[in-house]
């Protein structure tokens, strides 16, 4: 209900469009040879989940099919991970109150005019949200793995605990992941140093113990080499731009006082858009400070870390190499954190006999849903009857979806010329001796 009201227009934006025209061309025979790729092409499991889907749904409710499974899938991952800690019952009370604050916060959002809505990355194939999801439950799954069998075996040898299809299953997993989204793959690594580094169960030798083996180091130099080779061979069959070296290029130009100067001045404008476009951000924070120290320890440790980490991504990415006045899907992470902090604070509060009133709150939320427009006619009629052959990038997508790929304009830039960043677009030799745009 979400994803065809409120959410509807960010789940149907261009970028969001990318995968399904993407998984459309590669099904249909056309191939992704012409395809401009992102930095980050999102390959697994976000195509994957989309390849699943494509056969099921009708392809212009992909989108909306697409945030439903996500968001199916979200609240399974936490249910098994609940089930360790939890009964069956207070773990269902959890997921009430999770789906019940997600949605008030999103009406929230929606009500204060946010902008974007922040809780979309819940519900979208986009940005770094299913990646996210993927790494952090992997990686805690990987180390629930290793505790276990370090209890039996007594001993903190990564080659000797697990066995060989966990051995592939990992690493193939992780590979896939990195070579789609190294952003949700940094963010899987930093969680397993911190669940580790953390565990007050360890002594502090036995926390440092894996870092200090050289085996451990070979493997991952092993790892990172093998996942750029494949990473080259895949820019080598399609366009992507090289975020590394853009970076360095732009970083090159000043010098460290200059960059601190600029750094400064981005964070401060960063956070005047959060306070005029993302209030509901605020008051999730808020509620975040209130509850902080009843959140359970391992969500406390994530918060502080990825917060640091996440804002200097942040400050790299938007400021330095993809210019952008404000990336807020970089936080996304923080707000899935806070969520499932407050979420157990209040879980501890409700008796649980209280499991079917909660049920019927959930049901009255998602029935509001109902008095919103349902704006999919409108969209498809309005996109249908743009005729120009030549348009914006954030008009290309959606005519391409909105037709099926029965239209396919070409997306150019605000002086004309054709523009490249993230489009599949250019079938034709018109392009063919135009260098392309490496950011927008």
């Amino acid at each position: 209900m979400l994803c065809e009201t409120i959410y509807f227009e960010p789940l149907h934006s261009a970028d969001s469009l990318y995968l399904p025209l993407l998984l459309k061309d590669l099904l249909t025979g056309q191939g992704i040879g012409h395809w401009h790729l992102p930095p980050s092409p999102y390959l697994f499991p976000d195509l994957l989940l989309n390849l699943i889907l494509y056969p099921l749904v009708p392809f212009l409710y992909l989108p909306s099919f697409y945030g439903t499974a996500q968001m199916a899938l979200v609240l399974l991952g936490i249910f098994i991970f609940l089930s360790k800690f939890l009964d069956q019952t207070k773990s269902l009370i959890f997921l009430y109150l999770f789906e019940i604050l997600f949605i008030v916060f999103s009406l929230l959002g929606y009500s204060l005019k946010d902008h974007p809505l922040p809780f979309a990355y819940f519900l979208s194939g986009a940005h770094h949200s299913t990646g996210f999801f993927f790494s952090l439950l992997l990686t805690l799954y990987l180390y629930s793995l290793l505790n276990e069998e370090s209890k039996k075996k007594e001993n903190d040898n990564l080659y000797k605990m697990l066995s060989i299809p966990y051995v592939f299953f990992f690493f193939l997993s992780f590979i896939l992941l990195y070579i789609s989204d190294r952003f949700s793959f940094v963010l899987g690594v930093i969680s397993f140093f911190i669940v580790r580094i953390w565990d007050k169960n360890l002594t502090v030798s036995k926390r440092i113990s894996y870092f200090q083996r050289k085996q451990f180091w070979i493997l991952a130099v092993f790892f990172i080499f093998f996942g750029e080779l494949i990473f080259f061979g895949l820019r080598s069959m399609v366009s992507i731009p090289n975020s590394f070296q853009i970076l360095f290029t732009y970083l090159s130009k000043w010098n460290g006082s200059v960059i601190l100067q600029i750094s400064g001045a981005y964070l401060l404008d960063f956070s005047k858009h959060i306070f005029y476009q993302g209030r509901s951000i605020l008051v999730l924070i808020g509620f975040v400070f209130l509850g902080f120290t009843r959140f359970p320890k391992l969500n406390q440790h994530l918060l502080l870390v990825f917060f640091p980490v996440l804002v200097g991504l942040l400050l790299l990415v938007g400021r330095f190499t993809y210019l952008h006045p404000y990336p807020i899907r970089y936080l996304f992470p923080l707000w899935f954190l806070g969520l499932f902090g407050i979420t157990w604070v209040l879980c501890d509060l409700v008796p649980r006999e209280n499991l079917k009133g909660l049920f019927f709150l959930l049901l009255c939320l998602v029935g509001m849903l109902f008095y919103f427009p349902f704006p999919r006619e409108k969209a498809k009629t309005y996109f249908s009857q743009i005729t120009e052959t030549h348009v914006s990038y954030d008009l290309e997508k959606p005519i391409r979806f909105w037709s099926e790929g029965r239209k396919t304009p070409l997306p150019v830039d605000k002086d004309g010329k054709p523009y490249r960043w993230i489009t599949g677009a250019f079938h034709t030799h018109l392009t063919e001796s135009e260098e392309p745009m490496i950011w927008k």
